[in-house]
């Protein structure tokens, strides 16, 4: 009979102290082991029919040389009954890579798929926003398998945001699960088949864009100043050139080329991630020379102005709603005499004096960079459009006329 319990642990503490390497069995499989690295452990050597196995049950002293001896009885009743505790424990453990909690999903999600330029700033802020103030918060704890239609459902509703919002924070969710899908972590994502309409209604009816007329606009550009320098050339240079908030915000010194008098986009600052130039007319040069001289050396057009951005990331743009809030508070102090308009209604005015004026729908949209439809999108594929760069011309001239009036 096979002799048992051979080592006790005046020896393992013996051996441990001294350093060496060991390998020493306590008979009937289980053996001690001590590594160069000094790490004492307890293994178990069996053998299945053809095979030779071994498991670490786990180190000394966190397991004692008795409940060493317990746990091997145990898995030896095992392994005789036809068990692989080996395998199993194998199993388990590709088993636990994909035992997820939402939490962890979302982390992955989001340090590998909301990247530049994959997505634009603006989605990769939102998606963030989502997830860190919504998701996580409500279901960040519970793992990826369990989340079902009805736990989304009431996510959303405990939210208690907008109807848009919703719809963008459901949005960012289906993408969640669609990352989980791609991790093999689920095969149906649970927000599949979701219908906010169903959930809370019809969307409410979205706010008219407006046009601000020719008395409004000099009502503007009478008060402008009152936001502040760089706010109003800021305003001025987003009504003549049509462009986004967020595509001027982002904007260096090294993407305008005064001598080609051209303002070149890049993609990553574009929310449909296609860049696109913007010519510019002589009154627009001027605006952004006196930005220039207001920039004070930064690489950007619009750098941060508070010492708290500028602490927290060095040489960075203005954040993303420094005008509309200078603006909104100039409204607020009784400033502007116009009706409130939205950073969208800038374009909106933009394309309906360019209309009053003769230029063409297709001009007015290229003007707002948009692209073509149909045909004449996929053949005109021209950087550079006279037809645009005299359409924005004609509409900064008419904006001078506004300031001067």
């Amino acid at each position: 009979m096979a002799v048992k319990n051979k080592l006790d642990d005046m020896q393992i503490r013996r051996w441990i102290s001294a350093g060496i390497p060991v390998a020493k069995s306590d008979g009937d499989g289980l053996t001690f082991t001590l590594s160069k690295a000094g790490t004492a452990s307890w293994v178990l050597r069996y053998r299945i029919p053809g095979k030779r196995r071994e498991l670490t049950i786990g180190n000394y002293p966190d397991i004692s040389l008795a409940s060493a001896r317990k746990i091997a009885r145990q898995l030896r009743a095992d392994i005789d009954l036809g068990g692989d505790p080996a395998k199993q424990k194998s199993i388990n453990k590709a088993k636990s890579k994909t035992d997820f909690t939402v939490k962890r999903l979302a982390l992955d999600f989001l340090e590998k798929k909301m990247v530049i330029p994959e997505y634009s700033e603006t989605t990769i802020y939102y998606r963030n926003w989502d997830i860190n103030n919504v998701i996580i918060p409500k279901i960040g704890t519970l793992n990826v398998k369990d989340i079902e239609p009805a736990i989304i459902v009431d996510m959303l509703e405990k939210s208690g945001r907008s109807w848009t919002v919703q719809k963008r924070i459901l949005t960012s969710t289906k993408k969640l699960f669609d990352h989980a899908i791609g991790k093999q972590i689920i095969n149906v994502n649970p927000c599949s088949g979701l219908d906010l309409k169903a959930l809370i209604g019809p969307r409410p009816k979205i706010r008219r864009r407006i046009m601000l007329s020719v008395d409004e606009l000099k009502a503007l550009f009478a008060c402008i100043d009152d936001i502040g320098k760089e706010n109003s050339l800021a305003l001025k240079i987003l009504l003549a050139t049509c462009v986004r908030t967020n595509e001027l915000v982002k904007a260096k010194w090294e993407h305008i080329d005064f001598s080609r008098k051209i303002w070149r986009v890049p993609d990553e600052s574009v929310k449909t991630r296609t860049g696109f130039i913007v010519p510019l007319a002589d009154p627009v040069i001027n605006w952004f020379k006196q930005l220039q001289a207001l920039s004070s050396g930064s690489e950007w057009i619009l750098p941060a102005r508070t010492t708290k951005r500028t602490n927290k990331h060095g040489d960075i743009h203005v954040g993303h709603t420094t005008l509309w809030a200078a603006i909104n508070r100039a409204y607020e102090r009784g400033e502007i005499d116009t009706r409130r308009f939205s950073p969208h209604d800038m374009r909106s005015t933009a394309k309906g004096h360019m209309r009053n004026m003769g230029i063409s729908r297709e001009i007015s949209e290229l003007a707002l960079n948009h692209k073509l439809k149909g045909m004449e999108g996929i053949y005109d594929v021209r950087d550079e459009i006279p037809e645009k760069r005299d359409a924005l011309k004609k509409w900064a001239e008419f904006l001078v006329c506004m300031i001067q009036d």
